[in-house]
């Protein structure tokens, strides 16, 4: 790999090109002829440009189609991409960087131990000057490049992920209204509900055949209602006055308790500790499952398919469970990034400053929000970028729904990712006009309400990098998980709670709970309410 360091005079001469090459109303007098020229001169000329990424597309995106064409007339570039499947990704792209032969753009899904090892490197160039000079990347909030930062200079551009997406708790209201039950709001009321959706027949077929609440191995979904309770996020604080994971926190002791409960009770189903997630996606279809999980936008054939519970449910209502307010009073849920997937610039460009500018306006033009009403054949630029209707998507029930089996070779966005910055939830309210059935569209329409008027907590390790965190979180994770599951089961007593959290911290948790205090306290970086 290439050890090249980026001065930041470099990255002034750079920015002190690409401005000379730009046309500014706030400049005084106006350009002369020399300059204009050669600005004109380096617009002509083409630029070829490797392109390597990761994809989900299926199938993978070539390096000729129709969607190179368009890329390479809409930008004057000789658009050089090689895409590899997500499943492989990461080692073919760690064996490429390796390599020294670095491709002008890398794409990656998140920030890891790779991306900042390559940045400090000096594989990737900086790009903080560049950032203030394009409508997109000034949409970006700070914590989402805090998130991206190496030694205090930004490396990666993010593509646009809704903050308050992912997965949130659900329920089926129509159990409720049959059972005279009311929403619950804490574990104890959560307990009483999933007791009865168990034990009193909610769908009414005679049989003692319903799950109250869905669990699956590992302890999935992590059955949190706030941040209060999230297993991952850095919310609670030790007696040092350090901030600590929720997997040792009081939060997750209580979920834990309020399991165990369950458990010894026999109203978690018996296999749950063995059970893949899908399956248990698989009997909420079926209409066998009071709570459980789904996102806004819905999860595709891995998530509730709202077609099938009809037919298996004629009367489900799917709702939101709000988050419960916590003992500290707190309620809301937590923000822990507003991105997925970025794209880094290789600092081999650094005496290029007109491909890099290339490559940015590329960058920026993809990264333009496009609201629900204007995703359509009238709008040329959302219909240029999903490959033309009848081609790359299709209008269905005022929605445009991809034809996967073009995508990949007509439309470009299937090779730059699209998405800018919403600011007030658009995203979310879009989703109800994009839901096939009006029992999704209902769902969907209560989930972006509840979530929209929702305090959120930002995370505070989603806008550092802690190596020591990224390294060995995951195996504290799972010795937590092994840990509690005991737990549940009464195979380990509840009263070991702390020795467990001692377990922990002598297994590594407090190298990183040190560490990631340490950078939180260098960026001036804390907890906070959104």
């Amino acid at each position: 790999m290439r050890n090249k360091l980026v001065s930041s005079l470099l990255i002034v001469a750079l920015s002190s090109s690409l401005l000379a090459a730009c046309s500014s109303k706030g400049n005084e007098g106006s350009e002369s002829p020399s300059t204009a020229d050669n600005a004109s001169n380096a617009k002509d000329q083409k630029v070829s440009i490797d392109w390597f990424d990761g994809t989900w597309e299926d199938p993978v995106p070539g390096p000729s189609s129709e969607a190179v064409t368009k890329i390479n007339e809409k930008f004057n570039v000789d658009f050089k991409p090689q895409y590899i499947p997500f499943d492989t990704y990461e080692e073919k792209l760690a064996v490429k960087m390796a390599s020294g032969d670095i491709p002008d753009v890398i794409g990656m899904e998140e920030v890891d131990a790779n991306y900042m090892k390559w940045a400090q490197q000096g594989a990737f160039l900086p790009l903080d000057e560049f950032l203030k000079q394009y409508e997109s990347t000034k949409a970006v909030p700070d914590y989402a490049w805090d998130s991206l930062k190496v030694d205090g200079k930004v490396y990666g551009i993010p593509t646009y992920f809704s903050p308050k997406g992912g997965k949130k708790p659900v329920i089926r209201k129509d159990w409720l209204d049959k059972l005279h039950l009311k929403m619950p709001t804490n574990y104890e009321e959560l307990k009483q509900v999933i007791i009865a959706f168990t034990k009193n027949d909610p769908d009414g077929n005679g049989k003692n055949d319903t799950i109250g609440l869905g669990l699956a191995k590992g302890i999935y979904y992590d059955p949190s209602f706030g941040a209060y309770y999230g297993n991952a996020t850095w919310y609670h604080k030790n007696g040092s006055g350090q901030l600590i994971p929720g997997a040792i926190a009081d939060g997750n002791k209580e979920k834990i308790t309020f399991l165990a409960d369950l458990q010894k009770q026999g109203v978690l189903q018996a296999d749950w500790a063995v059970t893949a997630y899908k399956d248990i996606f698989k009997a909420f279809n079926a209409g066998k499952v009071g709570v459980w999980y789904e996102q806004p936008g819905g999860s595709g054939n891995n998530g509730i398919q709202f077609d099938v519970l009809k037919q298996n449910a004629p009367n489900a209502e799917v709702v939101p469970i709000p988050p419960f307010k916590a003992p500290d009073g707190s309620q809301g849920l937590t923000i822990n990034g507003s991105w997925y997937r970025m794209y880094m610039i290789s600092a081999k460009l650094k005496d290029q400053p007109e491909k890099v500018k290339r490559i940015l306006e590329m960058i920026d033009y993809f990264h333009k929000p496009v609201g629900f009403d204007q995703r359509n054949p009238q709008n040329e630029y959302f219909d240029w970028l999903y490959g033309g209707e009848g081609k790359g998507y299709k209008m269905e029930n005022g929605a445009a729904q991809p034809i996967a089996e073009n995508r990949s070779n007509v439309a470009p966005s299937a090779y730059i990712t699209d998405g800018g910055w919403f600011m007030k939830d658009e995203d979310l309210f879009a989703f109800p006009k994009m839901a096939k059935t009006k029992e999704e569209q209902s769902f969907q329409q209560s989930l972006a309400d509840m979530l929209h008027t929702q305090k959120f907590y930002v995370n505070p390790t989603g806008r550092i990098i802690s190596p020591m965190l990224m390294e060995k979180s995951g195996e504290l994770q799972e010795y937590i998980t092994t840990e509690t599951t005991k737990m549940i089961f009464g195979e380990r007593p509840l009263s070991d709670w702390d020795k467990m959290v001692q377990e922990y911290m002598d297994k590594g948790g407090k190298d990183v709970i040190d560490e990631v205090n340490k950078s939180l306290e260098a960026n001036k970086i804390q907890g906070e309410w959104k």
